[in-house]
């Protein structure tokens, strides 16, 4: 036991230590680029070896880095207490996974989803990431209450343009997809053509209605939802409770260096006295 608490008390400097998680961020974009500069690599060519050796070699480091990680917590089920601990044991897991052809398409694939780690190393993006995800349950009923929008619409539009355009309203889902189109404002006045020139009235109250119920308001409660929550995720981190906590913080280390401080005075003493006696 005392030599796991040794071993974990030598590894966490080094895992806490800043060259340590700026290597590890380093491998991490190198191989996001990598996986960039390997898609359009054929097999023939004469860097797929020099790309397959530098492949095995990050997923070596990768293993190398958890494994660190792992041993340098007292005890290793407090490595997956953290999140990003888990979500960067799942995705080199996973490189493991036997896929036969596929394998290395598949290693890529869950290589490259370890660039979201960069989240991490960047504060001022915790917010944004809090804002996010804190908004997902609301976006969830924004999103029903758009895919009831699109529905009747598209049911209206099929029953309304199907002979007249068929190639945006021939069929259901076809006219779930132009309407999926008309909400990014592309080339929108060009669809309602063909069903202007039948409903001179009706046409232009169909797409007009939709573009104002769609994407002026259900589109901006997105935005507003998303930008609410984020808002809310900044004044947490500013909120004086934050502070405080930081204030305490750094009075405990104060402390801390204080009695290291008194303790090398005390042994320096201790050194003078026995200089004096010889």
């Amino acid at each position: 036991m005392k030599q796991k608490e040794t071993l974990a008390n030598k590894l966490k400097p080094i895992v806490d230590s800043k060259l340590f998680n700026y290597s590890v961020l380093f491998v991490i974009v190198f191989s996001a680029l990598l996986v960039g500069f390997s898609l359009n690599l054929s097999t023939d060519s004469p860097l797929s070896p020099i790309v397959g050796i530098l492949e095995t070699l990050i997923l070596v480091f990768f293993c190398v880095e958890i494994i660190i990680r792992l041993l340098a917590e007292e005890k290793p089920l407090n490595f997956f207490k953290d999140p990003w601990n888990v979500f960067d044991f799942i995705i080199v897991a996973a490189c493991f996974i036997p896929l036969k052809d596929k394998a290395i398409y598949v290693l890529r694939l869950v290589r490259v989803l370890r660039t979201f780690r960069l989240f991490q190393a960047f504060p001022n993006l915790k917010p944004v990431i809090s804002g996010l995800l804190s908004s997902i349950s609301s976006v969830i009923f924004v999103a029903l209450l758009l895919a009831i929008v699109l529905y009747i619409y598209a049911v209206i539009g099929v029953s309304l343009f199907s002979t007249i355009d068929a190639v945006h309203f021939g069929t259901l889902w076809k006219g779930l997809f132009t309407l999926f189109q008309i909400l990014t404002l592309e080339n929108w006045n060009t669809i309602m053509l063909p069903a202007n020139s039948i409903y001179p009235i009706g046409g232009p109250m169909y797409f007009t209605s939709f573009i104002i119920l769609g994407t002026m308001i259900i589109m901006n409660l997105f935005l507003g939802i998303i930008v609410g929550n984020m808002s809310k995720a900044m004044d947490k981190l500013n909120s004086p409770e934050k502070m405080k906590d930081y204030l305490d913080e750094d009075a405990e280390r104060e402390k801390q260096i204080a009695k290291k401080l008194t303790k090398i005075e005390k042994e320096l003493e201790v050194i003078v006295k026995k200089k004096k006696r010889k």
